[in-house]
């Protein structure tokens, strides 16, 4: 399979990590990350490693071990190889080769401190099975007031001829206990299924799995709101000093057959949206405004866009503005932008909107997927929320 370039706000995540919790030669110096396949066989993968980020690459020397059980100590490992690629931002991996479809492997990376003797510092050890297939979950669509079409990628057959595919889903998100009918499929490439006589309003959580005659894997779990509207808020058409013309869109009514819309806003607090304009009915999607006046001058305002279609509510991103000074309308430029919590109140909010806008790209590089599950991300996050 052909390598892909990870895009710059990926990157960003696993910076944000390693510079806020790294040290020289600490403990956490190097990170054992996930793996990819190499080839269509399902006989070659890719190793991935991390160093941390405050460390000199140029002081390292990095590589993998790897055997078919876990070893307590790392030259216990029956396999050793030096990494034969570094990606920037201390990412580090190796390809292996002639390895048995069906066998279970363990793996380590380490690394070798070259400014100092003895100093060798090992990641977790973690486990590959070279045949296993590779599947990512994706946005649902065709979203009605009682249905939706749950839709999967099928990226790797991990060699085999036929993988069977299906979705996992349920109200419970712990407890996925509902499975639509399996698909056998011949091929990578997308995949879908329809669940009809949903609850309106409820939310449903599924995630895709595709399975071979070796083993099976799963995408992440998404979720899915039958019947409620999908509208997003947008910049202020115009400022002035005493008025503003807000903006939003109605990207889907939810299977209605029209949705009221319209802005909640305030100049006291985001969390404290308190006045609001009136409703407009719409009987298809696109944009829509709505004129607030009586606003102060040089003063902050928060606001978002609101969909209502009878039987659930759709809410847009909260944007921020403030008033001009003068009674001069401003009409070009950046005149509102989505508004930013302080980095003390972004905790488990930060984590979130990374997953799920950028979940693709989580699941086809499970080296970043497992970098945000260890525990130094998590107490990132802890440490940002006090």
């Amino acid at each position: 399979m052909k390598g892909k370039k990870l895009t710059p706000i990926v990157i960003a995540v696993v910076l944000i990590g390693v510079s806020f919790f790294s040290g020289c030669v600490g403990p956490w110096a190097i990170d054992t990350l996930g793996w990819d396949h190499t080839n269509e066989e399902g006989t070659a993968v890719r190793l991935w490693g991390q160093l941390t980020i405050t460390e000199s690459a140029d002081n390292w020397n990095e590589g993998f071990v790897w055997d078919y059980e876990y070893h307590q100590d790392w030259q216990d490992y029956l396999y050793q190889g030096w990494a034969d690629n570094h990606a920037g931002y201390g990412l580090f991996s190796l390809t292996i080769g002639n390895l048995t479809r069906a066998t279970e492997y363990h793996y380590r990376a380490y690394g070798e401190y070259l400014k100092a003797k003895n100093q060798i510092r090992v990641g977790n050890d973690l486990i590959f099975i070279p045949g296993s297939p590779r599947v990512t979950t994706d946005n649902a669509s065709n979203i009605g007031l009682t249905q939706a079409t749950l839709k999967g990628n099928l990226w790797h057959m991990g060699g085999a001829s036929s993988c069977t595919v299906y979705f996992l889903y349920g109200t419970d998100i712990a407890a996925l206990n509902e499975q639509t009918t399996p698909e056998n499929m011949t091929d990578t490439g997308a995949f879908s299924a329809t669940l009809n006589s949903l609850t309106t309003n409820t939310t449903y959580y599924y995630k895709a799995v595709a399975t071979n005659d070796v083993a099976t894997w799963a995408g992440i779990i998404l979720k899915v709101i039958p019947g409620q509207p999908v509208v997003v808020t947008r910049q202020p058409g115009e400022i002035a000093n005493d008025h503003a013309m807000l903006k939003g869109e109605l990207w889907h009514t939810g299977g209605a057959a029209t949705c009221d819309v319209w802005f909640i806003y305030s100049d006291v607090s985001p969390n404290q949206l308190d006045q609001s304009t009136p409703p407009q009915t719409l009987n298809s999607t696109g944009p829509f405004q709505a004129y607030i006046g009586n606003l102060s001058t040089k003063t902050k305002y928060w606001y978002r866009a609101v969909a209502d279609n009878g039987d659930a509510q759709g809410k847009g991103d909260i944007y921020e503005f403030t008033t001009s000074p003068t009674a001069q309308i401003q009409t070009t430029g950046v005149l509102g932008k989505p508004y930013q919590p302080d980095m003390k109140n972004k905790d488990k909010t930060f984590l979130s909107k990374i997953l799920t806008r950028y979940q693709p790209l989580f699941e086809k590089y499970p080296m970043l997927m497992k970098f945000l599950q260890q525990p130094r991300f998590k107490a990132l996050l802890d440490t940002l929320q006090h």
